[in-house]
């Protein structure tokens, strides 16, 4: 394996691999203006809402995990422009469906917005710099995300109403697959694992794992950020101010992991991440002013996607032939599902604060999983030799 011939990508194609990628993931920070849409024309009821949004995510994760453990990389052009132009379909179904077809039509959306996903994630799982393209990655998905948010509810949807916004980015998953089709065809086999051996072992699942909890913890928190500044004494429109604020600094955070890079341990960066966190939930739970309450949001938005990249290096790291770095974005994502779940459920009888201490548990327990990690054994980070493979 170690003399097996390594063929980098060139920069168009992965910059058409990571785009895919984007598209794949725009309706995560897309979901409240879309089925905040559906619910408003009568077309989905507020518990379906919650119930849309997460079969959609689990099923992106679900079949990104899948397709990493399952899809071969060659004749990537052909899969990835069919599954763009499916992903499209659901997107232009769900202007005609109502009530549990959305929910129906959404789930499908999911399952074709994962394997797209796979695309983007066997990309940086081969880089050179994976942490690099990674913070790359996620900064290019927060600014598109942050831009049709702010550009489908403005221009498009007082005219045309929620199917516009769908029909819309129906026509960027049918851009998208005519710029697949101009991208690899294929992608340089991951080792693999030794002979009789296991696929993926204790300590890169529970890497893994411990990835799952912190996004758990991160969404947890999101979600519940807007009761949160109530409780704090801000008008609605602060609160959207200090939302916003949060998505600007999540720019910024992932730009900054991109110039850190491997300069720091990824275990060491991650627990003083959540030190930081930790401290941040404090506030919050201390019913903060209004200034240190957007202030305290701002500096979580920032660690969010400042850790991103650092996730993946620990788990190269834990896994030098980088299998477990291709189930990264399963464990993000069903992490980001089940985070905004499990809230649900402690706070069913509007007790707000219980969303802090849930995450605050569940960030104490992913920051101890990883010290545990980067105890029990240090691996030296695999080094792809300035190749993709």
């Amino acid at each position: 394996m170690a003399s097996q011939e390594r063929a980098p990508l060139s920069r168009r194609d992965a910059t058409i691999s990571l785009g895919v990628g984007v598209v794949a993931l725009l309706i995560a920070g897309l979901q409240p203006v879309i089925l905040g849409g559906l619910e408003r024309e009568g077309r989905l009821t507020s518990s379906q809402i919650g119930l849309a949004a997460t079969v959609e995510l689990l099923a992106l994760g679900l079949a990104c995990g899948l397709g990493a453990a399952f899809l071969k990389p060659d004749r990537v052009r052909l899969k990835m422009v069919v599954i763009c132009l499916a992903h499209a379909a659901a997107m232009f179904a769900t202007t005609w469906a109502s009530g549990l077809g959305v929910i129906a039509v959404r789930g499908l959306a999911g399952l074709f917005a994962g394997l797209m996903l796979w695309m983007a994630i066997s990309t940086i799982a081969r880089a050179e710099r994976p942490e690099r393209a990674s913070g790359v990655f996620v900064t290019v998905q927060t600014l598109a995300q942050l831009i049709l948010a702010a550009a489908l509810p403005a221009m498009v949807v007082p005219k045309f109403g929620i199917n516009g916004a769908l029909a819309a980015l129906g026509v960027i998953s049918l851009l998208t697959a005519a710029t697949a089709a101009a991208g690899p065809n294929r992608f340089t086999p991951l080792p693999k694992p030794e002979k009789g051996g296991p696929k993926l072992g204790l300590r890169p699942f529970a890497g893994l794992f411990a990835t799952f909890l912190f996004m758990a913890f991160i969404v947890a928190l999101w979600v519940y950020l807007e009761p949160l500044a109530e409780l704090s004494g801000l008008s609605p429109q602060q609160a959207g101010m200090a939302v916003a604020v949060a998505l600007g600094l999540q720019v910024a955070g992932g730009a900054a992991a991109t110039v850190v890079g491997r300069r720091w341990s990824p275990a060491a960066v991650l627990i003083a991440v959540g030190m930081l966190n930790a401290a941040i939930m404090a506030v919050l739970w201390s019913g903060p002013t209004a200034m240190v309450f957007m202030g305290a949001v701002a500096a979580f938005g920032f660690l969010w996607l400042f850790a991103l990249p650092f996730q993946t290096l620990l788990l190269i790291q834990l896994d030098p032939s980088r299998r477990a770095a291709m189930q990264l974005g399963t464990a993000q994502l069903l992490g980001s599902s089940f985070g905004p779940l499990a809230a649900s459920v402690v706070v069913a009888d509007g007790e707000v604060r219980r969303a802090i201490a849930l995450s605050a548990v569940l960030l104490a327990c992913a920051v101890g999983l990883i010290s545990l990690l980067a105890l029990s054994g240090r691996t030296r980070v695999l080094l792809a030799d300035g190749s993709t493979g």
